[in-house]
């Protein structure tokens, strides 16, 4: 696995304390906010809540196929395959795509207080997912407000939607490249009524918004977009914590 040797980069990741990889995910990562939706389930995808996910000894799925700890590195583990009607994953009845996604059990007004998430994480197997999103609350559409996606070619992109109801499309913006296979971290801001995203330590790029949500929360994950293949996508989770 190729990864970032530079020493600003280490520096701006806080050099987090090492992982376990004799621990389940909630014994390295703070899940207590978090409810973790899997592409497994009976008619609708596997629900697991946080006091389930909480711990060294917390969930992990038996066959290690989508939510687990590295054995070698205890990097977090999320993988999500492609196509549904090809592989039979489960998904959403709203949605088009299969997940293994973490989401806040919690909500929260972009307009006051500290609302960041962030994440450290490298992607091994990329063609077309969403690793994070700020999704709408209280707002009577169960819709995302923007979505963070990555791409074989490198690319991370930030899209809005234009639409609190959704089919209206999103406003695409490039926050950078980062080649598949290498290190990363990104962080989501939305406070003071901005939503701001940056990669690695670039500077903040203010995004473009079309409406306003009264509450949202985030979510962070493996959100599999890719309808054409049926090749399992893969995330390793060095850090994720959200802060408000």
């Amino acid at each position: 696995m190729k990864l970032f040797n530079s020493l600003s980069l280490l520096a701006s990741l806080g050099l987090a304390r090492a992982l376990d990889p004799n621990c389940a995910p909630g014994g390295n990562f703070d899940l207590s906010k978090w409810e973790l939706q899997l592409p497994i389930g009976n008619g609708s995808p596997q629900i697991v809540q946080p006091a389930q996910l909480v711990g060294c000894s917390g969930y992990q799925d038996p066959g290690h196929h989508y939510f687990f700890t590295e054995s070698g590195d205890g990097a977090l583990v999320m993988k999500a395959p492609g196509s549904p009607s090809q592989t039979g994953c489960v998904k959403f009845a709203e949605s088009e795509h299969c997940r293994t996604e973490l989401g806040e059990k919690a909500t929260w007004s972009p307009n006051t207080g500290t609302n960041r998430l962030f994440a450290d994480l490298v992607g091994t197997n990329v063609h077309n997912i969403c690793i994070g999103q700020v999704f709408q609350a209280d707002s009577g559409f169960n819709k995302p407000f923007a979505e963070l996606y990555y791409s074989s070619d490198g690319k991370i992109q930030f899209g809005t939607a234009k639409a609190a109801a959704g089919g209206a499309g999103q406003d695409l913006q490039l926050l950078g490249t980062v080649p598949v296979n290498t290190r990363f971290t990104y962080e989501i801001r939305f406070e003071g009524g901005q939503l701001l995203a940056r990669i690695n330590n670039n500077a903040f790029t203010t995004l473009r918004t079309y409406f306003t949500t009264p509450k949202a929360f985030f979510k962070a994950g493996n959100y599999n977009q890719d309808l054409a293949t049926t090749e399992t996508a893969d995330l390793h989770f060095f850090q994720l914590k959200i802060t408000h």
